[in-house]
């Protein structure tokens, strides 16, 4: 398997090198118009095995979601309402790597959050990641050896929809937030771009041109951007990216062995992965003022972070 391979299938470039994980990470679906976003669920292996931790923005509380020790992968989700916050993982099973579904406990912003209605969405002799899920928590498109498939989030009518190919490596796949399409990497076209799935018309297209794109990708809330992993960046380490999804222009916002981002449901900031400081912690951007602060630090890796969304809530009425 080469490196590209690899990177189909890895936490990140780099963390499969340090840690030996399996599976993309590629986060989707915040709630438009969500108050508030102040925490997020991220894989980590702080203690051992790869699980699923929240973490609170303002306070800097962690929170253990799982405890399996099967290696869990970072997750998608999906924040349609208060009582669908679903999210979706890629966990070891077995002898290869298996898509489970499950919700935040009603009260997981206190202390002590749970991760509810734990479901097995597949069972295959490959492995099945890089999950990801629309923003209504109906579709889920993903990884597996046959190429990148597309599935009900209860695991109902799968089908492959970007067939595998000798010629070629698709991966990385992000659903979009209506679930029209889904943005993939591929090098079909010789370089690796961002390309784009129609579910309406079953083509693909280019959308980037020399984006040197390595995975990581995940749409904004609005599906007007696409933020992605790079290595265009003038420091040759891999950075963060954004891509306009009518154009296919695209800016780098940070160049320091950065990866994974994710995108707030405002638009407004933005998590990732990083080694710049010599482990893969998570830090936050400030897309308008550009400042740039950590939030985790500890020798286990931490990957893959995810806003939890708040939906808002109707306004009371007053007499």
């Amino acid at each position: 398997m080469n490196v590209i391979r690899m990177m189909a299938r890895a936490v990140s470039v780099t963390a499969i090198l340090l840690f030996t994980l399996a599976g993309s990470i590629s986060v989707i679906a915040q709630e438009r118009g969500a108050r508030g976003e102040d925490y997020v669920v991220f894989v980590s292996q702080r203690d051992g095995a790869s699980e699923l931790y929240l973490l609170d923005l303002n306070t800097r509380q962690v929170s253990q979601l799982t405890n399996t020790g099967r290696a869990h992968l970072a997750a998608s989700m999906s924040a349609g309402s208060a009582a669908a916050r679903t999210i979706v993982f890629a966990s070891r099973e077995g002898s290869s790597y298996e898509l489970f579904s499950g919700t935040l406990g009603a009260a997981w912003r206190n202390r002590r959050p749970t991760l509810v209605g734990l479901s097995r969405l597949t069972v295959d002799t490959m492995d099945d990641v890089s999950p990801t899920i629309s923003s209504d928590g109906a579709s889920l498109a993903f990884q597996s050896g046959d190429g990148i498939e597309l599935m009900s989030s209860v695991a109902l009518d799968r089908r492959v929809v970007v067939p595998a190919s000798g010629e070629h490596q698709d991966f990385a796949p992000a659903i979009s937030p209506d679930g029209s399409q889904i943005a993939f990497v591929s090098n079909r076209g010789g370089a690796y771009e961002i390309w784009i799935y129609s579910r309406a018309t079953g083509a693909v297209r280019r959308l980037t041109s020399g984006a040197a794109a390595i995975g990581g990708v995940n749409w904004s809330a609005d599906a007007r951007q696409i933020a992605f992993t790079t290595t265009a960046t003038n420091s040759k380490l891999s950075g963060i990216a954004l891509a306009d999804v009518e154009t296919g222009g695209f800016r780098v916002l940070t160049d320091g062995n950065d990866f994974n981002a994710s995108l707030s449901a405002r638009g407004d900031r933005l998590v990732f992965t990083s080694m710049r400081d010599g482990n893969a912690e998570l830090y936050l951007l400030d897309l308008g003022a550009g400042g740039i602060e950590r939030l985790t630090s500890n020798m286990g890796l931490d990957d893959g972070a995810v806003f939890v969304a708040e939906p808002v809530r109707p306004a009371r009425r007053t007499r």
